[in-house]
């Protein structure tokens, strides 16, 4: 759901400010009014419907079933997961980077009790470790309403399709959504919306000019393709010509985790068009090719950059994604921009680094957009919720109020809305334009998750699979070919047991 109307304005200068002060609800809290049609006459249903199109013009909040929510009654919203509202503690946090304090989430709890004070909001920010296990535990209770970042755990979270579907205007307000393919909210051929992100980190490619400059090598523009940074990583590898110290071309993104490493392959797969999944109904009506020309391409280019990556990345020990003075990479890619953008501008070398939109898709229905994903912070209905139409409208809150906005852009993440993101281009000026390109050019209905590409929620253990993979052809254990063979021993040995 890419708004390139409003993103483009906002990259001419148009100031943010005024288009902030129209989002988000007024206050009052009023959905669409539904009500039975075959009831009353047919002039006070016309006059209460008119008097509601009205209101829902004003406030902007529409619920699934049109219903209309009670501000008066009390209630009590729980709320529960890992993610932003986690590292920034209802009291706030340090930034490291910049040593100053950061907001915590007690802004958002003023805010909502501003707007609606009988409708009470009760927080658990759970940590990271072990989270899917807690956030279960947590929905046995039976009175979670929120799982925060939960998009994924779709055995537990309520669809939102027809949410979505009430409620055009919202959609207008945002980038994208979280949609999975699984059989716990859907059938495996219909991409399905579990969650709605309110923070997004697309992954953006960060190049060191100096480096390029002392090798007298031209830093390419937002049309590079793998095969370009593949180009350049074997000319920015060796001694450098100016300071005389080593230099390594790329760095392959998320080494050090087995379980993201995929972010490599994903990208990557996405580019060549290297479909590997076709969806049908269920697991058993679906069909798994990872051997194929296309999927091997892929394998071969990973092993080709890790030819020019440090020894750190090959071994996934001791990596470091910060922007400084002392780096020695020409070509690192990452998400966290904003906070990169911050860390380089605090060490005053911000000039020295360029942002690029990731290598662009060559092949399939999306070439010429960047071969990226996002990660994201997000919220997801719990199906067990009592609550879900007040769950939504929190939810819709979080995304789109100019205060919620604010808070996520001074914890130094990108809102999942055009109109914030005209403060981050205030803040970030030209460098924000290889994020605003990323997020304009993301499929509606992508996920890190399941994909035509990827899929680690039906198809077993397709991540740590990809882990080992690309830990063994980065370091030239495995041909591509075998890699290939592997993955596919895997997803077979899987589906066996099913």
């Amino acid at each position: 759901m890419k708004r390139k109307k409003l993103a483009s304005i906002l990259l001419s200068g148009i100031l943010v400010m005024g288009l902030l002060s129209g989002c988000g609800s007024s206050g009052q809290g009023s959905n669409a009014s539904g009500g039975d049609a075959g009831s009353g006459n047919a002039s006070e249903n016309t006059a209460v419907t008119d008097a509601a199109s009205e209101e829902e013009s004003t406030d902007g909040n529409a619920s699934a079933e049109g219903s209309a929510l009670n501000e008066d009654e009390e209630i009590t919203l729980h709320l529960f997961g890992p993610g932003l509202l986690a590292s920034q503690g209802e009291k706030g946090a340090l930034d490291m980077i910049t040593g100053l304090e950061t907001p915590g989430y007690e802004v958002i709890e003023d805010r909502w009790n501003e707007l609606h004070p009988n409708v009470h909001l009760e927080i658990e920010a759970a940590p990271w470790d072990n989270w899917q296990s807690a956030v279960q535990t947590a929905a046995l209770g039976g009175e979670l309403d929120v799982i925060l970042h939960g998009a994924t755990l779709t055995a537990l979270v309520e669809p939102l399709d027809d949410f979505l579907a009430a409620d055009s205007e919202f959609q207008e307000k945002i980038y994208t959504t979280e949609t999975r393919r699984t059989t716990d909210v859907n059938d495996l051929s219909i991409a399905t919306t579990t969650g709605i992100p309110y923070t997004l980190q697309p992954q953006i490619a960060y190049l060191d000019k100096q480096i390029f400059d002392n090798y007298g090598v031209e830093v390419p523009d937002a049309s590079w393709t793998w095969s370009d940074m593949l180009s350049l990583a074997e000319k920015l590898t060796g001694t450098d010509p100016v300071t005389g110290k080593q230099t390594f071309g790329v760095q392959l993104d998320s080494m050090d985790n087995a379980n993201n490493s995929f972010f490599n392959y994903q990208m990557i797969a996405s580019a060549y068009d290297a479909k590997v999944f076709q969806y049908g109904k269920t697991v058993e009506d679906s069909t798994v090719n990872f051997v194929n020309e296309k999927t091997e391409k892929v394998f071969q280019m990973i092993q080709d950059l890790g030819a020019y990556t440090s020894s750190n990345v090959k071994e996934g020990m001791n990596i470091s994604n910060q922007l400084t003075a002392e780096n020695d990479t020409a070509i690192r890619y990452s998400q966290d921009a904003f906070t990169h953008f911050k860390e380089a501008d605090a060490a005053g070398i911000s000039d020295r680094f360029v942002f690029l939109p990731m290598p662009v898709i060559e092949e399939g229905s999306h070439a010429g957009n960047p071969s990226s994903f996002k990660g994201c912070n997000n919220m997801a209905i719990c199906n067990t919720s009592k609550n879900k139409e007040w769950a939504w409208e929190f939810i819709k809150f979080m995304v789109t109020d100019p205060e919620c906005v604010k808070w996520v852009i001074d914890c130094g993440q990108i809102p999942n809305t055009p109109d914030g993101m005209g403060s981050v281009i205030e803040i970030m000026g030209d460098k924000a334009n290889a994020i605003v390109t990323s997020l304009e050019g993301m499929p509606d209905d992508f996920s890190n998750s399941t994909t035509e590409y990827y899929n680690n929620i039906s198809f077993g253990p397709v991540v740590t699979s990809l882990g080992v993979v690309t830990h063994d052809l980065v370091n030239g254990t495995i041909s591509p070919a075998e890699a290939a063979n592997q993955m596919q021993k895997t997803v077979d040995e899987y589906l066996a047991t099913q």
